[in-house]
């Protein structure tokens, strides 16, 4: 014979207590997903930094755009002039050099814009300082180079491989060799790849030029976990010329991957 010992109510109460706190958190947590997952961005940036310190004209440049599985990607709104910072006598067109498409800038002329160092306001002043007008050329008033820059944002439709964008996400020059390299800024904490890319220069000057170009694609994932967790790629070609180099010039290409947090489940 088994003997049942009756469940005292004392009891009961604390295992209803008990489920109902489980529910509760499963509730709490199930909500917390749900918003982490709604939260999720997924976005790609192209820029594109020029500058040079005296006029130049007859100018053709042809540059290293995002490409996967050989299309050209991130360019519509450059073509369209509806990205941001796209000069208005700037002849834009893809080329398809050596079965590599590229960003064709062409322009009759390109003048450059020089400001003056920002004024410190004392408190209480009434009287604002007078705001200087932008220089044609270096001068002491108009000390300061500005480059022009370009700039393209667009989302991403699904989770971005920022551990392996190469043959995955849009790079320079895919096609190129990638070697390892060093990573030389105390920031990066991912892996780091150096490949050539070519870039074309050409234009007339009266004047000696010193022409910096810089192009930059990145693509990063970002989703809130009790706050912003974030990781990218991004992959830079930079080229700076000083002594009248024109035609194709290899630029220095450097491809950063797996920098940032990953959550489990992201790539």
């Amino acid at each position: 014979m088994t003997l049942q010992l009756p469940i005292r109510p004392r009891t009961l109460i604390i295992l209803a207590f008990i489920l109902l706190a489980v529910i509760f958190f499963a509730g709490i947590s199930w909500q917390f997903d749900q918003a982490s997952r709604q939260s999720e961005r997924h976005n790609y940036h192209y820029s594109i930094d020029l500058s040079y310190n005296t006029t130049i004209n007859n100018v053709t440049l042809f540059l290293p755009v995002p490409e996967l599985n050989n299309t050209p990607l991130f360019i519509s709104s450059l073509l369209n002039r509806t990205a941001y910072g796209v000069t208005a006598d700037w002849d834009l067109s893809v080329v398809n050099e050596n079965g590599t498409p590229m960003l064709a800038i062409r322009a009759a002329r390109m003048v450059p814009v020089y400001h003056g160092y920002p004024i410190a306001i004392e408190p209480g002043t009434s009287v604002l300082p007078t705001t200087l007008v932008p220089g044609r050329e270096y001068s002491g008033d108009t000390p300061v180079l500005m480059p022009v820059s370009v700039a393209v944002m667009e989302p991403g439709t699904s989770q971005i491989n920022t551990r392996h964008p190469v043959g995955r996400e849009p790079v320079f020059f895919p096609g190129g060799t990638f070697t390892p390299g060093s990573c030389d800024t105390p920031a990066c904490d991912g892996l780091v790849y150096n490949h050539p890319v070519p870039v074309y220069v050409s234009y007339t000057s009266e004047h000696p030029v010193m022409l910096s170009l810089r192009v930059s694609v990145q693509g990063s994932n970002a989703i809130w976990r009790g706050g912003w967790v974030s990781n990218i790629y991004s992959d830079t070609v930079a080229l700076e010329i000083s002594d009248g180099t024109q035609g194709w010039i290899e630029g220095q290409g450097k491809l950063f991957a797996a920098e940032g947090i990953y959550c489990q489940g992201q790539v």
